[in-house]
């Protein structure tokens, strides 16, 4: 699954592309090569239904998460939850409540693939689905998010994976997927699709 990508383009111009404000003090965000627990930038709903555009850990940690036994490590869990199957994020309690009230954009510019960058004929950055959370504990606050995958399309089964991240392309499929008024599945099965066959090009790690 996504565990590597890239972004290469400054927030100004992710906020002018994707429609969304960013605070003076949410700045600089990061950019460049991300993988789990890399602080990424976000485009999420808030609390006025406007999208802004904000720091989250990579790796989702639900609002419920406690330490227990030998788990302890909020990170170790963070570990296994930088991805989530599509077909599952309505019904695991990992993910159920964000995908209803918590969906987000992710921006990106490449993702790596068994050793594969793709990427889009024109370089412009693109948005994977999302979801994200917000924890809470022993004076920390945590803001965490997941990438959302699915089954392959041509590019990435030519290179021997098994999955690839849901990417949006449409500004109206971006809109759909951030929708707040929408809380159930149904409605959002034609987004968790691979992409189109041709959609990417791509290249060997150099």
């Amino acid at each position: 699954m996504c565990h590597h990508f890239r972004l290469l383009n400054e927030a100004r111009q992710l906020a002018k592309q994707f429609k969304a404000t960013i605070a003076d003090d949410q700045l600089p965000l990061p950019f460049g090569d991300f993988y789990p627990l890399s602080q990424i930038p976000v485009i999420r709903l808030d609390d006025s239904g406007n999208r802004e555009i904000v720091p989250m850990e990579w790796g989702l940690l639900p609002f419920w998460w406690k330490p227990s036994g030998r788990k302890t490590s909020r990170k170790a869990f963070q570990r296994k939850c930088f991805n989530a199957r599509g077909e599952t994020i309505h019904s695991k309690p990992t993910f159920r409540a964000a995908f209803k009230s918590r969906r987000c954009l992710i921006p990106a510019t490449e993702f790596m693939e068994r050793g594969h960058y793709f990427y889009l004929p024109d370089n412009e950055p693109f948005v994977f689905a999302g979801l994200w959370e917000h924890w809470q504990g022993d004076g920390e606050v945590i803001e965490s998010c997941t990438i959302v995958t699915t089954n392959p399309n041509a590019e990435i089964r030519e290179v021997g994976h098994h999955r690839m991240p849901v990417v949006l392309i449409e500004e109206v499929d971006q809109a759909s997927w951030l929708d707040s008024e929408v809380v159930e599945r149904e409605p959002l099965n034609g987004l968790l699709l691979p992409s189109a066959d041709g959609t990417f090009l791509f290249g060997e790690k150099s």
